[in-house]
């Protein structure tokens, strides 16, 4: 504020001949918000305009007629300067007009993308707001100029709303991923004003970056300038970790091993960044520890792995910005069996070996009839009384000649008895 009360007093003689002399070669100097336009009536021949934004962005006019902007904020009051280089001439106005009680507003606004769908805003009380105050966050795409209004909020313990929580940002975010953030105020004592910044999303999915003031809102001029300030000042430097941070979430590892190889791969999702760079950290003993970076891709084989335990971070090819490290992961890969596993599994072998042997045996004994040799049939007599089966089947044999010393014949002499 500061600034624009000195700009308003270094050049009041542009703004008194804008709308006094009637020759001056800016008239009706304005904003028209609809179309983001910064125009003006020309008045002669000139040789080059330029527009200043809140004196460090600078933007050359188009056709000499209007400079058209990205991102306009309808919360924060900004300079806006019309400069003419021949003849030399400038002028300036003041967008929005303050409205209502400035230190009511909601301050420190400041988002995040976290792990990987959810989108959360905090706020702090103003100042000088009332105690009924009461604040609401839409989101805005700047392209379909869509709103969306916030689904949770965080409540402090007098219930006004000091948070936005959204669920699943990838419904509502499609490419580009920029978007207005505003925050209003209602009150029956007085007017609230609003306060807004501008974001993109695939910027603040980063661990440690944080919103910039909002004379930082600008399109791309924002990019450049806020990774320049992130670099440069630390005052608007990265964000607490403690607080804030965990914006990258690194992925779970997997591993498929044996005692020659580990192969471990893992998935990194995200819905605003695809190329991302990877670094293990593995250990296999307390002495032998040593770090792996992966880029373009999401696997890596260890060989001769033994057992080890790994960590993995993951940053955005870009930004650089490192996500904190996962939890240490450990696979065994040349473990031995203890006794109890070896028991069981000898135990199972000899069974199952065993009943192999016996279904062995069985399918040799129906396929060779090994039974009914072992085991032949008896025959039977047939009684030609009785027996009325004309298809029984009838088994001969021939008699031996009895050894004598096995049968003894004895001669029997019959008298008859008179």
């Amino acid at each position: 504020m500061a600034v624009l009360w000195l700009m308003m007093f270094l050049v009041p003689v542009s703004c008194q001949l804008q709308t006094k002399d009637p020759n001056t070669p800016i008239k009706n100097l304005r904003m028209e918000p609809k179309s983001r336009r910064l125009t003006w009536d020309l008045n002669g021949n000139v040789t080059k305009i330029e527009c200043i934004k809140d004196s460090h962005q600078f933007k050359e006019a188009t056709n000499n007629q209007y400079c058209h902007y990205g991102v306009l904020s309808t919360c924060n009051v900004t300079n806006y300067t019309v400069s003419i280089t021949n003849p030399p001439f400038s002028a300036w106005i003041l967008f929005p007009k303050q409205d209502g009680k400035p230190e009511a507003a909601a301050e420190n606004l400041t988002c995040w993308v976290h792990d990987v769908d959810f989108l959360t805003c905090s706020w702090a009380l103003g100042r000088a707001a009332p105690s009924d105050v009461q604040y609401h966050l839409y989101l805005k795409n700047t392209s379909t100029q869509k709103e969306y209004p916030c689904p949770h909020y965080k409540k402090d313990d007098q219930g006004t709303h000091i948070g936005c929580h959204f669920d699943d940002i990838s419904r509502i975010s499609k490419y580009p991923h920029q978007f207005l953030i505003l925050v209003n105020g209602t009150s029956k004592s007085c007017s609230v004003p609003c306060m807004d910044i501008f974001e993109d999303l695939s910027y603040i999915g980063k661990e440690g970056l944080r919103t910039f003031p909002s004379h930082y809102s600008g399109g791309w001029n924002f990019k450049i300038e806020a990774w320049q300030c992130l670099r440069k000042c630390p005052k608007h430097g990265a964000m607490d970790g403690n607080k804030k941070g965990k914006r990258l979430s690194p992925p779970n590892v997997t591993a498929e091993c044996n005692k020659t190889h580990s192969f471990m791969e893992w998935e990194m999702r995200s819905h605003f960044n695809r190329k991302f760079l990877y670094e293990l950290q593995i250990e296999k003993s307390t002495r032998h520890v040593f770090t792996e970076q992966i880029q373009d891709k999401n696997s890596f084989e260890l060989h001769n792995p033994g057992t080890y335990t790994v960590k993995i971070r993951v940053q955005e090819y870009f930004i650089r910005l490192p996500s904190r490290w996962s939890a240490p992961q450990r696979f065994v890969c040349d473990h031995e069996e203890d006794a109890h596993t070896r028991g069981w599994r000898t135990s199972l072998l000899v069974a199952l070996g065993t009943l192999l042997a016996l279904l062995c045996a069985a399918f040799l004994c129906k396929r060779y009839s090994v039974m009914q040799k072992i085991f032949p049939p008896i025959p039977r007599l047939k009684d030609p009384i009785s027996d009325k089966f004309q298809n029984d089947k009838m088994m001969a044999w021939v008699a031996g000649r009895a050894d004598r010393e096995d049968c003894p014949v004895a001669e029997v002499l019959v008298v008859e008895e008179t």
